[in-house]
């Protein structure tokens, strides 16, 4: 510390210092002054007390210095000490409210599951004392089985230090348990595990019933769907026997009508199975050449050609991908005649994958780019393009028509990062 940074404390007590000494050297001098009064004034007074005072000064600033500087010190620390243990306590205080204030049951335990610290929702739960907790262990008070799934879960936290969840069935209830690491930031090790533990019982029971009702549907819609199915074979082949027997030519254009009525029911009834089905299995990774010559191969299409930047590319999307293409491979065929050239090509962009699909058909007007993908909207059913993009939907892909009128549809599937990858 510089002359300039001295506390102003300490140099009034230095001054008190000084002169103390010159009364008590002026009261000495004068003493001696008295008792011999022969005394030469180099001797004695003014100058024998100034000289004495600085030097008492002297002699005492620097270990008073060091003194006040250590007290100082001391002081500041104190200070410092105890607005750390009270921002402590405060985030203490605040931790324990939130822990006691939810429905969920929280508690910690070290890296052998002794338990450290229990809210009192968990202590409700299992209806002992937080005394019954002292010292003891998560399988002190649950069945093998379940200490296996429990120490399986801290050994997870333990070795990645990250969370780790899992589900448990007990008494009839169904729970929710999140591991979270606690982790010592000077060593950078995982020292305990916090758990929460959620009772999600209406949860599941909400699940299975939703679940019981859909399979009903669906068992319902099946069944519809088959019988309807069989009596438009029926009435097909009565429209066939009925316009063989028949000679009126006005009666055989209604026959042709009432068949291609047929048509649409059945295309819409095939509709109403490929929607059912959407999102009903899990997303997976699919391989963009091989589906499209699946989706390619009922139709015939002959003259597709797949880019090399096609090539070894997989596409995480829901597992009627492939009806996604036949959807096209179909549009194309209606549009572009019998023998269409189709090209597909892949483009990195913006963090995106991006599928350019191409045909040489008359292509979309700018006032309908939006609208073919509405249900209903074009010249056959209306369901393929409408189908095509909540397909994509389920894994965060969409798709436009970015064409020019005149010279070809060109339909651009944008895919999310993460939602393709190239083997």
């Amino acid at each position: 510390m510089s002359r300039s940074q001295e506390p102003e404390g300490l140099y009034r007590m230095l001054a008190m210092v000084f002169a103390a000494m010159v009364v008590l050297m002026f009261f000495f001098e004068l003493a001696k002054q008295t008792l011999n009064p022969d005394i030469t004034l180099w001797e004695s007074h003014g100058v024998t007390i100034v000289f004495t005072s600085a030097l008492s000064v002297v002699l005492v600033f620097f270990p008073l210095r060091s003194a006040y500087h250590e007290r100082q010190k001391t002081k500041e620390e104190l200070r410092l000490r105890q607005e750390a243990e009270e921002n402590l306590r405060r985030s203490e205080m605040q931790y324990r409210s939130f822990v006691e204030s939810v429905e969920d049951s929280i508690y910690t335990v070290d890296r052998e599951t002794r338990y450290l610290l229990i809210n009192t929702r968990h202590l409700v739960r299992s209806g002992l004392s937080p005394q019954a907790y002292a010292g003891k262990k998560y399988a002190d008070f649950h069945s093998p089985a379940e200490t296996r799934l429990f120490e399986k879960g801290i050994e997870t936290v333990l070795a990645t230090k990250r969370p780790f969840q899992d589900e448990y069935e007990k008494d009839g209830g169904y729970f929710l348990r999140k591991f979270y690491p606690v982790i010592d930031p000077e060593r950078n090790e995982v020292v305990a595990v916090t758990i929460i533990s959620s009772d999600i019982t209406d949860r599941k029971n909400a699940e299975k019933h939703i679940e019981t009702v859909n399979r009903k549907l669906n068992l319902l819609n099946d069944i519809t769907r088959h019988d309807i199915l069989n009596q438009l074979t029926v009435l097909h082949s009565l429209l066939d026997l009925a316009d063989e027997q028949s000679t009126d030519m006005s009666a055989k254009k209604y026959l042709a009508r009432g068949e291609q009525v047929i048509d649409t029911i059945h295309a819409q009834i095939a509709f109403s199975y490929d929607y059912q089905t959407i999102g009903v299995k899990s997303p997976q990774w699919q391989d963009l050449t091989q589906t499209v010559q699946r989706a390619r191969m009922p139709l015939k299409i002959g003259d597709v050609i797949l880019d090399a930047s096609c090539s070894n590319l997989e596409i995480y999307a829901d597992p009627l991908l492939e009806k996604v293409f036949f959807n096209l491979f179909e549009n194309s065929l209606r549009y572009a005649g019998a023998h269409p050239r189709i090209r597909l090509a892949a483009e990195k962009k913006d963090g995106y994958l991006l599928l350019t699909y191409e045909d040489n058909g008359p292509g979309v007007p700018d006032e309908e780019k939006e609208k073919v993908f509405l249900r209903g909207f074009g010249k056959n059913t209306g369901l393929g393009l409408f189908l095509i993009r909540d397909i994509l939907a389920i894994t965060g892909i969409t798709i436009s028509e970015n064409g020019t009128a005149g010279k070809g549809a060109r339909f651009e599937i944008a895919v999310p990062a993460g939602a393709y990858r190239y083997r």
